[in-house]
């Protein structure tokens, strides 16, 4: 497995000779146990979000394409992708997981993925990269056997992509190609959308990605979770007005006895925290206020480049309040909005003078 490339990190390449391929079933269908996903444990009750599961098991048994589940910060994407493998493992399909970090190389997560001994040195010779390491064992692909696992290719899920470089990123994009075309194995990306959403959109091996948004429960599967435990159906419709149905605030809406007063008291001084700590990088709380106040009419949205030049004519200014969480990128619709239902309550009260 090798790399050409351009110097536009947009155009990078994977190809992979049969013995590397061959290398690399071996080791997917005889996984190190270690690098086995556990079983994840999952607080109930859980909401089944039955049309998304559909949709994940569809794409993954079809095995053409690698799956990219995005969704806001504490949206429920890693539940869901926990969840859903599950299924898949307790059906007899190899399932492995790692989650990226800032430092991470393309060699550092695989060999972390796969459990690989010896570090980094086994990816780094499969991509054909030099090494000045003399402990790696010679791959006599003839006597490797490759039994293929009636369960499906194995799913490898890796976690917080977006904590990775631009580079990393494309360059994982091009080996999740080379991955299905190849039939090694069905890579499944998730992604707090953020800042780093819109790198995903301009590399051409995201159409061999099908894009997955985990977003806000609905409106019933909001109030039948709250209900289920301890809301009274008064509590719940006031605890979705405010904060939708975003996973993060449903799940401190459990606590007993509940207070809403002083639950939207203490999601209100998060939202100003945000506010002012975007204002103090160079706008004063008004001009912060302002551009937020776009998203309360119409449909919400602002198309990226308009929000782009409201927002001072720089990508750094809509990067600050991304990073704030006070809005969202919608990878699907190029567009911007407010990140949650809680800012727009805020943002609501405040126009009011209410905050």
């Amino acid at each position: 497995l090798g790399f050409v490339g351009t110097a536009s990190l947009s155009v990078v390449h994977a190809y992979f000779a049969e013995d590397d391929i061959l290398v690399l079933r071996n080791v997917l269908s005889h996984p190190d146990p270690a690098a086995l996903a556990k079983l994840p444990e999952v607080e109930k009750p859980i909401i089944f979000r039955e049309v998304l599961t559909d949709r994940f098991h569809d794409i993954t048994d079809k095995e053409k394409q690698s799956v990219l589940v995005w969704g806001e910060h504490k949206s429920g994407k890693s539940t869901f992708v926990q969840e859903t493998i599950k299924a898949e493992m307790h059906q007899g399909r190899v399932v492995l997981h790692a989650a990226a970090t800032t430092n991470d190389t393309l060699e550092r997560l695989l060999a972390r993925l796969f459990r690989w001994r010896g570090n980094a040195h086994w990816v780094r010779r499969l991509l054909r990269i030099p090494t000045r390491s003399t402990e790696m064992p010679e791959i006599d692909p003839e006597e490797l056997t490759h039994l293929d696992n009636p369960h499906g290719l194995p799913l490898l899920v890796i976690d917080n992509i977006n904590k990775l470089s631009t580079e990393t990123i494309f360059r994982l994009l091009g080996t999740a190609k080379e991955f299905v075309d190849k039939r090694i194995g069905v890579f499944v990306f998730v992604l707090s959308s953020g800042a780093k959403g819109k790198e995903f959109t301009i590399h051409s091996a995201m159409s061999r990605v099908e894009m997955l948004y985990v977003g806000d429960l609905t409106e019933n599967e909001t109030l039948k979770y709250l209900k289920d435990v301890g809301r009274t159906e008064e509590e719940a419709r006031r605890i979705f007005g405010l904060v939708g149905g975003r996973w993060e605030y449903l799940l401190k809406a459990r606590t007993s006895p509940f207070d809403f007063n002083a639950f939207r008291t203490k999601w209100f001084k998060e939202i100003e925290a945000q506010v002012l700590k975007v204002s103090a990088t160079g706008w004063d709380e008004d001009d912060t206020l302002l551009f937020l106040f776009l998203f309360l009419q119409g449909s919400g949205q602002v198309k990226s480049d308009v929000f782009v030049k409201k927002a001072d004519g720089t990508e750094e200014a809509v990067g600050r309040m991304l990073k704030a969480n006070l809005i969202q990128y919608r990878l699907d619709e190029s567009k911007y909005e407010l990140h949650s239902q809680l800012v727009k309550s805020y943002l609501e009260k405040k126009k009011e003078g209410g905050v």
